[in-house]
């Protein structure tokens, strides 16, 4: 039968199982709470209070997706805490693993080190951050696990009161989050920072007689790097909480809010200033074109060109979230 109580009652359900489980799970549901009514009511047609006292006789959905799944009855975390502890794990740990890492390979740009043609050097910037990765891997999963353990001991409730009252809405296909943008995202925000601190020399031209010249001032650049690391951390916080909520919510509007005034301030203080230019690019850059203005612009106003992206993308994603959040009325 169609109701909508049912309906978001088996999404709250199978939204918790693995893709592969939730279509056999959903017509198994259906099937049972068909019966169920059944039972109840005979030949009259279930009122809302029948669906209602059948769907509490099945249970929480967290519980119910933890027998389907296999994940009741596990050792230090039971079933319940333990579908919700296996999604925090995949959302903490590369994020643990790859801020650790980030802060090792700017720490050696920061502090210096062995020279980087030796092969101490080689070997500092390569196990060093590997070490730091494999260290916050573990540091991250003993907390999480730790207090996934107190919470499980606590029996702490996730839903709280009347379960049915609290059922998530039937989420429409434009209101989804794709699983790939944000993992992108994650991913953009961490090789920016790494593009523009740690290899800001390989933007640049290969010109005759003088060879590789970088566009930007390395020196410059990288005495930009605590707005560069802060807006780098808080852009992979802000599509984690995108990957979490799984689709376009008013927390999440809030916290772009919030979140890309802060990212266009350290955008700024990075690239307004036309220092980050390396001169000795800007001069042949001007040898070559002459009076071009184009070229001259493009070449000595490049960075407030993509300062002027930045902020635009930035305005746009909020607007964009905003509208979503409104239209869903989540």
């Amino acid at each position: 039968m169609n109701h909508e109580l049912i309906d978001r009652y088996i999404y709250a359900v199978t939204r918790r199982l693995p893709p592969k489980l939730r279509a056999d799970v959903e017509q198994e549901l259906r099937s049972l709470i068909s019966d169920m009514l059944e039972a109840r009511c005979g030949a009259a047609p279930p009122g809302e209070k029948d669906v209602r006292a059948a769907l509490t006789e099945l249970g929480a959905p967290d519980k119910l997706a933890a027998k389907y799944s296999g994940d009741e009855g596990k050792a230090l975390i039971g079933g319940e805490y333990f579908r919700m502890y296996k999604f925090v794990l995949k959302l903490v740990l590369p994020i643990a693993a790859g801020g650790v890492a980030f802060a090792s390979v700017l720490s050696l740009l920061l502090n210096g080190g062995p020279e980087s043609h030796t092969l101490a050097g080689i070997a500092a910037a390569v196990l060093e951050p590997v070490g730091g990765a494999f260290a916050g891997l573990i540091q991250a999963f003993a907390a999480v696990t730790f207090i996934f353990a107190v919470l499980e001991r606590k029996k702490v409730d996730f839903g709280g009161g009347n379960f049915l009252d609290t059922l998530p809405p039937m989420p429409v296909r434009d209101e989804r989050v794709k699983p790939w943008e944000p993992i992108a995202g994650m991913a953009l925000c961490a090789a920016m920072a790494l593009l523009f601190l740690a290899f800001p020399q390989i933007m640049g031209g290969w010109l005759d007689g003088a060879g590789w010249i970088p566009a930007l001032d390395v020196t410059v650049m990288r005495g930009f790097w605590l707005p560069i690391a802060l807006w780098a951390v808080l852009g992979i916080g802000k599509e984690a909480l995108r990957l979490a909520e799984g689709r376009y919510t008013k927390r999440l509007a809030v916290a772009a809010s919030v979140a890309n005034p802060v990212i266009a301030a350290c955008a700024a203080v990075a690239f307004r200033s036309g220092r980050i230019m390396n001169p000795l690019f800007l001069a042949r850059m001007g040898e070559i074109f002459g009076e071009e203005a184009l070229f001259n612009t493009l070449f000595a106003k490049g960075h407030l060109i993509f300062l002027g992206i930045v902020m635009f993308a930035l305005v746009l994603e909020v607007v964009t979230f905003w509208v979503k959040a409104r239209k869903y009325n989540r």
